[in-house]
Order: structure tokens, then C-alpha cells, then sequence
């Protein structure tokens, strides 16, 4: 259901779409010879996938004496015959000279086994190489969803594939493309929100980004899609527990995104933790071999997550033994286990083989699966496998920082903006009226960058490099602005208030006060909460201060998730959602705050209000007709600007047949005195259907830069496609009937006209 949306900015960025890589069927002539020497343990190695703290003489040293245990590599490589070996150290992210190391070393032990089969080294990449010290942090999914921007997405992706393949690593496990639908999930900021189109757009963008037309080079990557599928909506919001998905609301929300990246021509996909309908991802034969390789025709390989085969015995409580958990999931799909910290899954494989139980044919086609991927990526090619010694030399360039404070920028979203408040007078913050910062987000880079920043949780503030340690808000205000104009007042944690005398004696003077909310880091069950309101110490913060003066309070929200605040948003002057922007999301705020940039961010999730109506902004109309109301904090695509958008003439033909494309336009006019940025975003209401339809649907967006009273056309072509749906016998269909086009507060209704033809 692509969309082809036509402004001069969107054709150009048409051209830049890259090529599409090679199929991996084309590399079955080398596969097949390889895969005929094989034996049945060299073949059950290449499934098994181990951990790096397998191999390291001691996993608790810090980060900078992390070594090679050169017996434990050797067991790995020779005895059990591993191919792919993943993660780092869990002290946190290593220097390039150490990865190169590292993977040298594995390498050269691979080179010595009978068939010199390399080693495939997996990263987890997820918003840049965060696991390689100095690398570019960028912002997380859901804010890089936020700018509505996909060639940044794909730039982004790009500059991660090069420093990820710096280090010598050819396997990124990133992008998250299971939509986001559960507000309480603490992988939320994984995704790229709630919207399936704009998942769809993202994740293709992103997958292109790091694999390019080439991934032989040592500038892309192989990307790994995460995590198949429906993990994004457990029932209970708590990470790994059971979601339940009707087969007609997964193949309408869940699968698109995931068929999208595999067409666009992503090499593997990571199976999720959790379960759907009784059934945990790893067992469910129905989605990875009859859904993922059957209908999408995936060729590359599925990989698992970690130890979640062995949990098929021990947590779902469908296999009886762990033999019988390796049966289940080999049989549903799997073809490469994250055991990952012993060699069980390699003996329970060749067990299984030997009793039968696992047939020649399907062990042939995961590795099959595997070593396509293998030699995709070059590896058999020279000296490909190992690291390029010259990396070192361009693994930062002054181009990626600019994208790195363009990406920060963008994704900030301005949500409330009082009297325009925004962006500040500077004349009025001087030594004697000061601008006053506070709230527990303000002085750390932690929750700036969330999880999977140096160290999984990405919770540890000493391991960031020096160098970042002036990134902080309140220090990229003293950049700014100078220490002598700003008080900092650090009178909370996130769950704890202290004494804020001084601070509230402080306010009577301050010209502004900056209130710093939001998370610490945190990335799967450790992030599991059980109440989406914003911590009351925070909440409470911003009571205290409101009630005692009068000046502007400007809240600046700093997580991975739309906690609650409601008590406090008629409180604010101003409210801002950074969600977790990177290393530069301070210079960032900076610039927004001090108006040098015009924000352009727009919700890629609905905001809730309250704690037990999480809705999504495509709810059905019963939802809210017959005494039924949605009530949300701040809908889906809102966001505001330091100047005022107007749309006009939306026009769409009234009467449109069954195969004519659907032209819409419109007119977008910068109405206010500054330049800006702004996102047009296009919805479609299909009003009668025979499944209960939607109220609306995105259907189409393009982001646009307008000075000062400019005006643009705006084009957006739909097919009929576009209007389609799951129907009652759980194929795509597209029905005759009303429809609504919907763009700002401007609304045109055409009608598809009836043909013989209902399915597509």
C-alpha cells in the first residue's frame, strides 16, 4: 500500500531510493557445493549462536581490559563449530582498536577450521553503533518517527551501517519494525510508533539505510528485523508476556511493516519473546514458515532471541524438555539459536538429527539460509571477514554530527506553547533575572539516550565518554547562555523530592523556569512499570513551583514513553517532548528553546490522559458515538511551531472508477513571520465497510520547508490499494463506497465507484 506523494522536495528524494540488492537465491550455486562438505556438526554450528562472554577470559573486567580467552575460542570454533557469535561485554561498549582485536581473532580461529567458514559477528546497532565507544548516538525510533522524515531515517541508518562495520561487525540487529500499539511497553521507543504506514516507510528507510546496494562494502551492513511479531502489544503491557491478536488485526497492523522491509530486502529477522494466541514466537510454525518464508518469501534466516528456545520448556511451558523445545523450534522455523551462554543448543540439535526428529531437509535450509546471508555480505570474499585496519581513520566525519544535531532537532515536539511563550526573550534572561533549571533529566546524558547506550540498560553516566560530558541540557545551556544567567537547582530524583527552599527562593526572580521531566534509561523487563503516570516527586515538582510564583514554567519531557502528566499541563506555560533524543538533544532543546530553530516535530503516538484508555488515533467509531468518548492528552501527528501553517483548496474528484488513481491537493501556506519546517499529513475515513471500519487512517505525509508567507501545491496520489482492508475471509480487499479526505481541519469526500473486480 505504497503512497506516491508529489512536491518537488518528494521527487527529489525519489532519486536517492538505492538499488535493490542482490537476491539471496542467487548465491545458491556457491551454497549448495559448500553445504554438500558439510557434516552434520559443522551444520549444527553454523545454527548456533553464542554470546561474546563465552569466549573472554573474564566478562566482568571493564570495558577497556576486555580480552580473548584463546582456549575458549578455540572450543567455540573448533570443538562445537559455532558460526555467529554476537553481543559485547557487559561492562559496556568497546574502542574500534578492541573490536578490531576481537574480531580478528575470531576470524583467524574460523580460517583455521576445515572449511574456513567465517564467523557472522551480530550488534546490537540500535540508534547508531552504541555498542563502539565515540561512535554518533542518534535519537531512538520513536522520535526519529516524530520528524516524519525518512530520508534522515535512512541517512541515520547509513552512518550506522559504517561504524558498525568499522568495528569489523557485518550484522546489525536493528530496525524494530513491530509497531508500537501498547503505551506501557517498555520497548516502545524501539519502534516507530503506532501508525502502520508510518512504521512501513520508517522501517524500509532504515533497512535501506544500512544495507545498501552493496553489502560486500565496508560501508553497510546486514540487517536483522525485530521482533517477529506482535510483541509491541502484550496485553499487560509488561515485557515478554502474552498478547492477544486477532489473525485479521495482525495482518492488518503487525505483518505490513515486516513485508515491507523483507520486499525492500532486509537479510534476517529476530523472532519476538513473546507469545500470540497461546502460542510463543518461537513455536509458531504459522508465522515463520507458512506467513514469513511462505507468502513473503523471505530467504534470509530467522534468528532467536536470547535463551527464549530453552524458555519454550522452562517459561511457556510447551515443551517438557529442553530436547524437545530445540524440536519445536527448529520444526516452526528457527534457523540460528541465541543460546547464548553454553553450547546445549548444539548437542540437543545433533541429538535430534540422530533420533529423527529433525529432518535432513529443513537442517539444509537453515543453514542454507545462513550462509546465503554469509556470502551476501562478503565474507568469503579475501580478506572481508575481518576488520579494515584504514576504518579507523574515517569512522567520525564532520558530516555526521550535523546529521546527529539535525536528527536531535527534528524530532523535539513542541505540545504546548501558552501566549507563545516560545521560543525565550533572551533580553529578558540576564544575571539578574536568570533562567532557572531543575528536575532530575536535566544534568544527565542517561536519559537523554535511554537503553542500549554503551551498556544495555544504558543507566551508567561514567562510561560516556568525556568528551560528552558537557552535552547536558543544563551544560549546553551554560554553553549557550553562560553559567552567570543560570541557577540549577537539583532538587529531585525521578522518585523523590528534597528540599526545594532555595529553589523556590530562586524562582521569585528567574525569568524562566526550565522543569527537566522523564525517565531513566531502560530497555525490556527491566522498564516494566505498572502505572504510565509520570512519577509523582516529578509531578509534584512542578505544584510546588507553580504555586509559589508566577513565572513561566517550561517543561521539557525526556522518555521513551508518553507518561502521564496530566495534573500538570494546565500548570505549564510551555510543554516539550524530546523523547530520547541522543547525545545532542541538549544543544538541541537549546536551539529550540532559544528559537535559533523553528521545532517540526509531530506525535508519532497518541498522548494519553489517562491511565486506562491507552487508545490509538485510529479507533472505531463506536468509540465515540452513543455516550462513548475518546479524551486524549494530545492526539496523534500534533505538534506545533514558532509560526502559524494554513492549508486551503483541498480538492479530490467526487466520483472516482474502480482503477482510477485518487489525485488529492491542496494548498500549505506559511501564515506566520518566521521560516519553518511542517509535516502534511493526509488521513482517509472509509464510512461504511463491511469490517467496522476505522474513523481514519494515515494515508499520506510529506514534510515541507516554507519562509515566511510562502506557499506551496501539495499532490498526493492514492490507488485504490490505498483504501483496502482485511475482509471477512481474511484477504486484502478494497470495497466501492464514501470516503473522507481529511487534512488539517479541511475535509472532501469522493465516492469509489463499484466495478466486478472487490479483492487485491
Amino acid at each position: 500500500m505504497n503512497i506516491c506523494v508529489f512536491t518537488l522536495v518528494f521527487i527529489i528524494n525519489i532519486s536517492i531510493i538505492l538499488t535493490a540488492l542482490p537476491p539471496l537465491p542467487s548465491y545458491d550455486k556457491q551454497v549448495n557445493a559448500l553445504l554438500a562438505q558439510m557434516t552434520d556438526e559443522e551444520k549444527v554450528g553454523q545454527m548456533t549462536q553464542i554470546s561474546i562472554q563465552l569466549i573472554l577470559k573474564d566478562s566482568t573486567k571493564p570495558w577497556y581490559e576486555a580480552e580473548i580467552d584463546p582456549i575458549k575460542l578455540t572450543t567455540a570454533i573448533q570443538d562445537y563449530k559455532v558460526g555467529s557469535i554476537f553481543n559485547v561485554i557487559p561492562t559496556g561498549a568497546l574502542a574500534l582498536d578492541q573490536w578490531h582485536d576481537i574480531i580478528g581473532k575470531v576470524q583467524d580461529e574460523a580460517h583455521k577450521t576445515r572449511l574456513s567458514i567465517p564467523v557472522l559477528y551480530g550488534i546490537d546497532s540500535i540508534h547508531g553503533a552504541n555498542y563502539i565507544q565515540n561512535a554518533v548516538l542518534f535519537p531512538h525510533a520513536t522520535g526519529l518517527a516524530a520528524t516524519f522524515n525518512t530520508t534522515l531515517v535512512r541517512e541515520i541508518g547509513k552512518i550506522s551501517a559504517h561504524q558498525t562495520r568499522a568495528a569489523g561487525i557485518p550484522w546489525a540487529f536493528h530496525p524494530q519494525v513491530d509497531i508500537g500499539r501498547q503505551k506501557l511497553w517498555p520497548r516502545l521507543w524501539e519502534t516507530f510508533g503506532e501508525d502502520v504506514k508510518l512504521v512501513k516507510d520508517m522501517g524500509r528507510a532504515y533497512t535501506e539505510g544500512l544495507q545498501g546496494d552493496n553489502l560486500t562494502s565496508n560501508e553497510h551492513v546486514g540487517a536483522c528485523l525485530k521482533c517477529y511479531v506482535g510483541y509491541g502489544l502484550p496485553l499487560s503491557g509488561q515485557d515478554r508476556t502474552p498478547a492477544w491478536i486477532s489473525d485479521r488485526h495482525m495482518l492488518e497492523y503487525f505483518l505490513p511493516p515486516f513485508e515491507e522491509s523483507v520486499r525492500a530486502g532486509a537479510v534476517s529477522v529476530m523472532v519476538s519473546s513473546g507469545e500470540v494466541n497461546g502460542i510463543p514466537g518461537h513455536a509458531n510454525y504459522h508465522l515463520l514458515t507458512e506467513v514469513l518464508k511462505g507468502t513473503y518469501q523471505f530467504e534470509g534466516f530467522t534468528v532467536s532471541d536470547w535463551e527464549d528456545i530453552k524458555r519454550l520448556n522452562y517459561r511457556d511451558h510447551v515443551a517438557e524438555t529442553q530436547k524437545e523445545a530445540v524440536r519445536q523450534a527448529i520444526i516452526a522455523g528457527i534457523d540460528m539459536s541465541m543460546v547464548p551462554l553454553d553450547y546445549s543448543f548444539y548437542n540437543l540439535t545433533l541429538e535430534c538429527i540422530k533420533d529423527g526428529l529433525i529432518t535432513q531437509t529443513r537442517l539444509d535450509d537453515a543453514v542454507r539460509r545462513i550462509l546465503r546471508v554469509k556470502f551476501a555480505l562478503g565474507l568469503f570474499d579475501g580478506r572481508t571477514a575481518w576488520p579494515n585496519s584504514s576504518a579507523i581513520n574515517d569512522f567520525n566525519k564532520p558530516e555526521y554530527y550535523a546529521t546527529q544535531l539535525q536528527a536531535a532537532r527534528q524530532v523535539i515536539t513542541l505540545l504546548k506553547n501558552d501566549g507563545n511563550i516560545l521560543p525565550f526573550d533572551i533580553n529578558k534572561i540576564t544575571e539578574t533575572n536568570k533562567l532557572l533549571i531543575t528536575g532530575p533529566t536535566a544534568n544527565t546524558l542517561t536519559s537523554l539516550n535511554g537503553g542500549w547506550s554503551y551498556t544495555w540498560q544504558g543507566n551508567e553516566q561514567g562510561i560516556f565518554p568525556q568528551n560528552l560530558t558537557n552535552k547536558t541540557i543544563l551544560e549546553s545551556f551554560r554553553t549557550r547562555l553562560g553559567s552567570t544567567k543560570i541557577d540549577y537547582y537539583n532538587v529531585s530524583s525521578f522518585d523523590q523530592l528534597y528540599n526545594v527552599d532555595n529553589l523556590l527562593n530562586a524562582s521569585r526572580t528567574a525569568s524562566y523556569i526550565l522543569v527537566c521531566l522523564g525517565e531513566q534509561s531502560y530497555t525490556e523487563t527491566p522498564g516494566n512499570i505498572n502505572d504510565l503516570t509520570l512519577d509523582n516527586a516529578q509531578l509534584e515538582l512542578v505544584e510546588i513551583i507553580k504555586n509559589y510564583t508566577q513565572v513561566p514554567i517550561i517543561v521539557a519531557l525526556a522518555e521513551g514513553r508518553p507518561r502521564l502528566i496530566r495534573r500538570i499541563v494546565d500548570l505549564s506555560s510551555a510543554i516539550l517532548m524530546m523523547f530520547l533524543p541522543g547525545t545532542e538533544g541538549g544543544q538541541a532543546l537549546v536551539d529550540v528553546l532559544m528559537g535559533t530553530y523553528n521545532p517540526s516535530g509531530r506525535l508519532p503516538i497518541t498522548y494519553p490522559k489517562y491511565n486506562h484508555r491507552l487508545s490509538t488515533y485510529d479507533y472505531k467509531w463506536c468509540e465515540v458515538l452513543l455516550d462513548n468518548t475518546i479524551d486524549v492528552e494530545f492526539e496523534f501527528g500534533h505538534g506545533l511551531s514558532y509560526t502559524t501553517f494554513v492549508y486551503s483548496h483541498l480538492n479530490v474528484s467526487s466520483t472516482i472508477k474502480w482503477n482510477d488513481q485518487i489525485n488529492i491537493t491542496l494548498n500549505v501556506r506559511n501564515n506566520g513571520s518566521r521560516q519553518g519546517d511542517h509535516t502534511v499529513l493526509l488521513f482517509i475515513s472509509d464510512i461504511y465497510r463491511s469490517i467496522t471500519p476505522p474513523n481514519k487512517e494515515l494515508k499520506g505525509y510529506t514534510k515541507v520547508s516554507l519562509d515566511s508567507y510562502e506557499q506551496q501545491p501539495i499532490q498526493f496520489i492514492l490507488n485504490r490499494s490505498d483504501l483496502s482492508f482485511i475482509g471477512l475471509n481474511l484477504i486484502r480487499q478494497t470495497e466501492p463506497g464514501l470516503f473522507v479526505a481529511t487534512v488539517g481541519n479541511l475535509q472532501a469526500n469522493f465516492t469509489l465507484l463499484a466495478d466486478d473486480i472487490h479483492s487485491d
